[in-house]
């Protein structure tokens, strides 16, 4: 019989691990990132690290994956702040630009080539993909449905407008100032929005 206790102690070692690996990772990067690393930031020997964690892989995942639930949940509590559709999308990108700096390990996963060789990270970026465009094609769905927007194919629509937004992110993330920031965000908002052909009572 599993003692509650230890099990309860364990979980609390594995993430105090998970906590410290995260730090270490967002400092050295994956590849850079060794056992050794680890352990000495946690203040453990390297063998306590494999008692709780097979390969530095297994702990990225788990530093990833709790990222990525952080990420999502920010991201539906931002989302359910407002019932207007087009105000939804100005959070949207604005919650995901903000959110996504503070979450490295997870960025990461979905940006670097170099890691799609782990198998979560590439069935990672599926999940996610595809987790985006559906909570785009919602938004863009109720707009129409409550006559906000006129999209003929929200499907098409929700997918191209979220391969725009991950093609600038990183010229976006890059920038340092908080006001260019927000004012490259703005600009990207208004494209979206209102496209770039000018209207004839401009």
């Amino acid at each position: 019989m599993i003692d509650p206790n230890e099990s309860q102690k364990k979980n609390k070692n594995r993430d105090a691990i998970i906590k410290i690996a995260r730090q270490v990772f967002n400092k050295y990067g994956y590849d850079k990132t060794r056992m050794d690393h680890i352990a000495k930031a946690s203040g453990k020997g390297k063998s306590s690290i494999y008692y709780y964690f097979k390969s530095k892989e297994q702990i990225f995942q788990s530093v990833v994956l709790k990222e990525a639930v952080a990420f999502r949940h920010n991201m539906i509590d931002a989302l359910n702040s407002n019932d207007n559709p087009a105000e939804k999308i100005k959070i949207y990108i604005q919650t995901r630009m903000n959110t996504i700096k503070i979450y490295n390990n997870f960025h990461s996963a979905l940006k670097n080539t170099r890691l799609r060789h782990i198998d979560f990270v590439r069935r990672l970026n599926i999940f996610y993909d595809n987790e985006e465009i559906r909570l785009f094609h919602d938004i863009l769905q109720e707009g129409v449905d409550k006559h906000y927007f006129s999209v003929s194919n929200p499907d098409l629509a929700s997918m191209a407008i979220i391969m725009a937004v991950k093609g600038i992110e990183d010229y976006i993330l890059r920038t340092e100032n908080p006001e260019i920031f927000t004012s490259r965000i703005d600009e990207l908002l208004k494209i979206i929005l209102h496209g770039v052909i000018k209207k004839e009572n401009d």
